[in-house]
């Protein structure tokens, strides 16, 4: 049962942070393209026979890849909460399949080591719903009505264009992906070290973030 209600949030939840996370210019497709690639290139190290998630993984990036052409700003074409939701759903399973459920090198999964790679592969997405969640809350308006108080807004307030905040949130989806990368690959035995190492990366990515969006104070208006 608790394993089924977990599961159901976390789909659930993605859905929504990515539908959310498309606020500006080419940043949601760029925070799902770093996790799909993160989720391919551990597919293919992990010497898994071919299946049908390669091809759907692939022809998810690829779509990704000419969807971006059109949405790097100046936008052409947009999301949608459609798109949003689909990819959503999509990285959530993706999540579940080769970052919860991967063993470690010796076969045993860890609950820890799961915890601090879904975590940082999934960071982003993380960060900015429960920093607008908060703010939000603080402010006594609802989390669920749309506003431009973003993590990406404020990065935009603080002086960034749109496309060095894409840039910047391509970069950490990029990094973060690769921090989970040498988790599963490069770590063969987990320990309390490298939890809090993971764990502290997570932490001090949110504080950056969540500072800033509280540096123009919670009363910025939507």
């Amino acid at each position: 049962l608790l394993d089924n209600t977990l599961t159901i949030l976390w789909v659930v939840g993605l859905m929504n942070a990515i539908n959310m996370l498309d606020n500006m210019d080419a940043i949601a497709a760029l925070v799902c393209l770093c996790i799909l690639i993160t989720a391919l290139v551990q597919f293919l190290i992990s010497r898994t026979a071919p299946d049908v998630n390669l091809i759907l993984i692939l022809a998810v990036c690829g779509a990704l890849c000419g969807f971006l052409f059109f949405n790097w700003n100046p936008s052409r074409m947009y999301m949608g909460d459609t798109g949003s939701q689909f990819l959503g759903v999509f990285i959530a399973y993706l999540g579940i399949r080769y970052f919860w459920n991967s063993a470690g090198h010796d076969g045993l999964f860890q609950p820890w080591r799961q915890v601090s790679i879904t975590l940082v592969v999934f960071l982003l997405p993380i960060v900015d719903t429960t920093t607008v969640t908060i703010n939000r809350i603080l402010r006594g308006s609802s989390p669920f009505v749309g506003g431009k108080d973003h993590t990406t807004h404020h990065l935009g307030y603080a002086g960034l264009t749109d496309t060095q905040v894409a840039m910047t949130f391509g970069g950490l989806g990029a990094f973060s992906g690769f921090l989970g990368l040498v988790a599963l690959r490069f770590i063969p035995v987990w320990r309390p070290l490298y939890t809090g190492l993971y764990l502290g990366y997570a932490l001090a990515v949110f504080l950056i973030l969540f500072g800033i969006t509280r540096k123009g104070g919670i009363d910025r208006p939507l």
